[in-house]
């Protein structure tokens, strides 16, 4: 079929994607962005391909909702690397990158080596993505996304309090992954276009190591802030931060009470006639690390919700100006004028199929040129590509196939930041962690919240809370009063230098402050502004205050995931705030890569629900299909039998112990079954293969608890690992941090000059550059740069900057 016009911002870059489901996404997301992604698949189609659930009446290589979802825009060629390496290589040589799923040393054994890659292609960017990453202990161990995020501690977080922990809905731990990777390669793209590392030659190509584990480490790195455990020996506890609060009509909505509306929220419950005994000056119990038990806030919020239905609670929430959202099935979102307004779904036709598809908005449809939506491709529909390339590949002899230092890879870029609290924050961090100079603008009148955090000694301190530490790594602060001519001024003149101005604001914020794109384009011409506010800019939510767990309840992920009979919860994190950032860095890096021919900046507008949303397309487009909401999962999947979190024995820190595993196909029935020490399992009649026991999956949970609940969860593991069983231990924080040798190197340790004493546990970046240690730096005190921004960078006198402070304009 011919495709219709793209996003050109990558256009030119050529993409060879041998993915399975746990990247895919990367493809996509690179696709969408103008790219062109093509799925090198081996006879019979890739394993995407033949994941349940699929369309009826369509032949099983095209039939898969995954496939249809994640492979649009991509095109599809059939090479079999076991014996057409020459072939493969071939098109290697015409590429720009490689994203591989492969076990470590696969490839390798193919002869298709990095360093043979690299041979065929010096540029060559390749990006693998594996279970527990390339190296350690544990790089040989393998993982479905629920062991991966039980590996991760993400799992851990999510359920309900006495319950078992639960598997978030649409595969969290891949979609992280996947959009790691993007926005990785969005950077070693970058570095390879700008030889950053100050040759002026074009840059070399690198090879990107990316842990599933990590990925779901770095997801939980609010919920479970490392210093928790290292100052407070505390570990996070079910549900986390997730919220269902069930109204009187049986609906559910996601809340948030915010110290500074309490008073509205006590004047809304005296409307209603709630007896709370509560004044304006109990504001501290509705902080978030406010104890629950025994607070009349929650007492006084269910005693709302069970006289409210639903929609009337939302209503009262939005009039107290709290921060709310009603928890939403896929059987609302048309309804829903929110998504109408913003066009948030849309058919696509697939004309190999014969169908309409229904699809959601692109991640990344916030650019200046939409992103168009072309249907997923016919295997090998894309054959004539194969037959363009030279064969065979002039191969080069290389001193070595090391990756440059990704620490230079953005260096010469200067980001000025008003992002606040997360999404926009570690979006930023990243771009920092890669050499890019950023630069927040912040102010001690209107601080950041994170700024109010606790430090070691347990109290509120601008410069030592754990969280800000982890989200603001190697960045610079200016603290400016903005209320203030000067201060006006001096940032103005700041933005006239930089490259990209970031906020996560609500629509229009940015505006009223004085800094509408309007007015930056003005101060630079060139600028790239990104917006990443919760909702979208129109619609009735757009000017509502927003949190990542509560946009995850109104995406419809809370209604895929967890059991049933229980509250709608989600996850226990707030996921937005974890996949919007790399959105963020993939589509900033797209838009300078697009500036620099043409001169032109643009102003992006991504929002973290739409980017919530897109992340389960697949399932939307099988309710669409099917006119049926997908079943809440719990931690079952349609492809893997068993697959699930069982008991074990009790350890030092509680009872609470649980193992996560997942066996795939026959064979693997067949060792698990002599792993356990029952291989007569195998052939019982309920059991003999995967639709037998999906249909009597209970009963099989049932066997396999009774063989876990005696035993200690790393040993079960490590069993079953030894047998080539995917398994792990749903791990807490303090496992994470000092017990898995696999996470090792994950928490790097920083000081801050006003407590050097005090060691601060910082989760590293989840991409590593192949032969390179990315060290981290520590996050900025308020105002520390000040002096160096005004003087320095703007070129102020040194009696110009002492006038500045006088005047409390920087503060």
């Amino acid at each position: 079929m011919t495709p219709r016009r793209m996003t050109t911002a990558l256009s030119g870059i050529r993409v060879l994607d041998l993915s399975d489901r746990s990247a895919a996404l990367a493809g996509r997301v690179l696709a969408d962005l103008g790219a062109e992604v093509i799925m090198v698949e081996p006879p019979g189609g890739n394993s995407i391909r033949h994941l349940q659930p699929r369309l009826e009446g369509v032949v099983e290589v095209e039939a898969s909702f995954a496939h249809q979802y994640f492979s649009a825009n991509k095109r599809s060629v059939v090479v079999d690397l076991a014996t057409q390496q020459e072939l493969f290589l071939s098109l290697v040589a015409s590429a720009d990158v490689v994203i591989d799923t492969e076990r470590p040393g696969h490839l390798d054994n193919l002869g298709l080596s990095h360093e043979v890659l690299r041979s065929a292609n010096p540029l060559l960017i390749q990006c693998s993505v594996t279970p527990f990453g390339m190296f350690g202990e544990w790089r040989d161990r393998k993982a479905s996304d629920l062991v991966a995020g039980a590996a991760g501690g993400l799992i851990w977080l999510s359920g309900e309090p006495r319950g078992k922990p639960v598997q978030g809905g649409a595969d969290v731990t891949y979609a992280m992954a996947g959009l790691i990777a993007a926005s990785a390669i969005s950077i070693a793209l970058h570095q390879r276009k700008s030889g950053s590392e100050g040759s002026g030659s074009e840059g070399s190509g690198a090879h990107i190591d990316i842990s599933l584990q990590e990925a779901a480490a770095t997801a939980a790195m609010q919920t479970a802030t490392p210093s928790n455990w290292t100052w407070f020996n505390q570990i996070p506890r079910r549900p986390g931060l997730s919220a269902a609060l069930r109204c009187a009509d049986g609906g559910y909505v996601g809340h948030m009470i915010r110290p500074d509306r309490f008073e509205k929220f006590l004047a809304w419950a005296d409307r209603e006639e709630i007896d709370h005994g509560m004044s304006a000056d109990d504001w501290e119990l509705s902080r978030l690390d406010a104890p629950r038990k025994g607070n009349p806030v929650a007492a006084t919020t269910l005693a709302l919700a069970a006289k409210l239905t639903r929609d009337e609670f939302f209503a009262g929430a939005l009039e107290a100006d709290l921060i709310c959202l009603p928890v939403l099935s896929f059987d609302d979102h048309e309804q829903t004028e929110q998504y109408v307004i913003n066009e948030q779904f849309l058919a696509v036709e697939h004309p190999g199929i014969e169908r309409d598809l229904g699809f959601v908005r692109s991640p990344v449809d916030g650019m200046a040129e939409p992103v168009v939506l072309n249907a997923a491709p016919l295997l090998g529909a894309d054959q004539t590509l194969v037959d363009l390339v030279p064969e065979p590949p002039v191969m080069r002899k290389m001193a070595s196939a090391t990756s440059p230092d990704p620490a230079r890879a953005l260096a010469g870029i200067r980001v000025v930041d008003f992002g606040w609290v997360l999404a926009a924050p570690i979006g930023t961090r990243l771009l920092a962690s890669f050499g890019a100079e950023v630069i927040r603008v912040e102010s001690t009148k209107r601080p950041d919240s994170m700024r109010s955090q606790i430090g070691p000694d347990g109290l509120p301190d601008p410069d030592m809370g754990g969280l800000f530490n982890v989200v603001n790594t190697g960045k610079k602060s200016l603290a400016v009063d903005l209320s203030t001519e000067q201060g006006m001024k001096l940032v103005k003149e700041l933005i006239a230098t930089a490259d990209v101005v970031v906020n996560n604001f609500r629509p229009g914020a940015m505006e009223r402050m004085g800094f509408g794109h309007d007015v930056l384009t003005a101060l630079k011409p060139d600028i790239v502004s990104l917006n990443l506010p919760g909702a979208h800019r129109h619609g009735p939510w757009a000017v509502r205050p927003s949190m990542g767990n509560i946009l995850m309840a109104a995406s419809g992920f809370n209604m895929l995931t967890g059991f049933d009979g229980e509250r709608p919860r989600g996850i226990g994190i707030a996921y937005p705030d974890f996949t919007g950032p790399h959105l963020l860095v993939s589509t900033i890096l797209a838009a300078l890569r697009q500036r620099d021919p043409s001169g032109g900046g643009q102003e992006i507008h991504l929002t973290q629900l739409t980017g919530m949303v897109s992340l389960l397309g697949a399932e939307w487009m099988q309710y669409k299909a099917t006119g049926v909401q997908p079943p809440r999962r719990a931690n079952r999947d349609p492809n893997l039998c068993p697959h699930g979190v069982f008991a074990a024995a009790g350890s030092e820190y509680s009872d609470d112990e649980w193992v996560a595993l997942a066996v795939q196909g026959d064979d693997e029935w067949a060792r698990f079954c002599e792993a356990i020490g029952d291989a007569g399992l195998a052939n019982d009649a309920r059991f003999v293969t995967h639709d037998r026991r999906k249909q009597n999956e209970d009963a099989l949970d049932e066997i396999i608890e009774a063989w876990t609940g005696n035993k200690d969860k790393w040993d079960i593991a490590d069993q079953l690992q030894a047998a080539g069983i995917a398994s792990a231990p749903v791990e807490h924080l303090a496992e994470t941090y000092e017990r898995d040798p696999q996470l090792r190197h994950h928490y790097q340790l920083l000081q801050q000059p006003v407590r050097p004493d005090v060691a601060i546990p910082i989760n590293r970046e989840t991409a590593q550059w192949v032969g390179h240690e990315l060290r981290l730096t520590r996050a900025p005190a308020v105002g520390e740069h000040n002096q160096h921004i005004v003087c320095d960078i703007l070129g102020h006198t040194e009696d110009e900057y002492v006038q500045l402070i006088i005047a409390d304009v920087l503060t």
